[in-house]
């Protein structure tokens, strides 16, 4: 088994964007893996601090890491240039500002091969920015290998394996077809992992999952503003969602769970519009919303009194109070919903 695994060598595909101050410990971690067989790739998106600089320099101390400089273009053009150059039969990714456990993908490897699957996935350490947080473990719940249908309930539902494309492992026949790998939807500013995800993983026979806590994400301060203006690219997020339900399975709880999601994570997009006073994105928002309202009442498990919180807040849009309540209501326990 030990040289079958060690055989099969991992694309890591990182893209950086000016994240000098996260850098060293992300490929720290990237490079110090129990699994040495690795092909790491450092996409540089046109970063304006050191981060090119780092990349360059990490590249002259260990021989697997390529770095690819080109001009800023985002993270789905810096993915898709990973993609392009990947080599390895498996195929991971890791944010630049994100780190891993040292036996992460000897675990996911091992997970596919020993289970005979095309993908598998690790839980996740909820890493906050604010020190008065706590770090959260998500995704570590034990489950068989299985299918698309069961697989995206596993990564839909309250701390399940994430939609991200990070803290998972494919196998390179999933991503390719006659040697062209699917590529991110570089038009999709937000949402456009999850859609790949989905993309990807419906062809699969079956994904495994590693009930451990191996991935930590990092969620800076400065992607989480707290009213900052809505932006049309952050609305492609909707347009991502609605492709997702075409494309996973059309059995009634796997659509009432995606739809439930779908309600959940674009909510607090609404709350900013209205209290940025954009009513023109708060009325489409609010439209693309609406349908998935009462799977989100019925379906997510989400404690009674976020629920009752979220209902009150879209009672107070709807009926236009003031934004200093509104952002009252928001504030209530925590400073964004979850």
């Amino acid at each position: 088994m030990e040289s079958r695994r060690k055989q099969e060598q991992i694309s890591v595909i990182i893209p950086v964007y000016n994240v000098a101050p996260y850098l060293d410990q992300c490929l720290e971690s990237v490079c110090g893996q129990t699994y040495r067989n690795l092909e790491i790739l450092l996409i540089d998106d046109g970063s304006t601090d050191e981060s090119g600089v780092i990349c360059d320099m990490w590249a002259e101390k260990d021989a697997r890491i390529r770095v690819i400089h080109k001009e800023n273009d985002g993270v789905s053009s810096a993915r898709n240039e990973g993609l392009k150059a990947a080599t390895g039969t498996l195929i991971g990714f890791v944010d630049s500002d994100d780190w891993i456990e040292p036996e992460m993908y000897e675990k996911l490897a091992r997970s596919i091969i020993t289970g005979h699957t095309d993908a598998a996935m690790c839980g996740y350490v909820d890493y906050p920015y604010r020190t008065e947080d706590k770090p959260v473990n998500k995704g570590i719940k034990s489950y068989p290998a299985c299918g698309f249908a069961d697989a995206v309930i596993h990564i839909y539902e309250r701390n399940g394996y994430f939609t991200s494309i990070c803290n998972k492992l494919f196998r390179r026949s999933l991503i390719y077809r006659n040697g062209l790998p699917i590529l991110l939807d570089q038009d999709i500013a937000v949402g456009e992992d999850e859609l790949w995800l989905f993309t990807v993983l419906q062809k699969m026979r079956k994904a495994s999952f590693v009930p451990e806590a191996l991935y930590y994400y990092r969620a800076r301060a400065g992607s989480v503003t707290k009213f900052a203006t809505v932006t049309l690219k952050q609305m492609s997020v909707l347009h991502a969602k609605k492709k997702v339900l075409k494309i996973i399975p059309q059995t009634a709880d796997v659509q009432a769970l995606a739809r439930s999601v779908f309600y959940n994570d674009c909510f607090l997009m609404l709350v900013k519009a209205y209290c940025t006073k954009d009513t023109e994105k708060m009325r489409i928002i609010l439209r693309e919303l609406a349908p998935h309202r009462i799977y989100w009442l019925k379906t997510h498990d989400a404690p009674f009194m976020r629920k009752l919180k979220v209902m009150l807040l879209e009672f107070e849009m709807r009926f236009c109070f003031p934004v200093c309540i509104v952002q009252f209501t928001n504030d209530i326990k925590r400073n964004r919903l979850q």
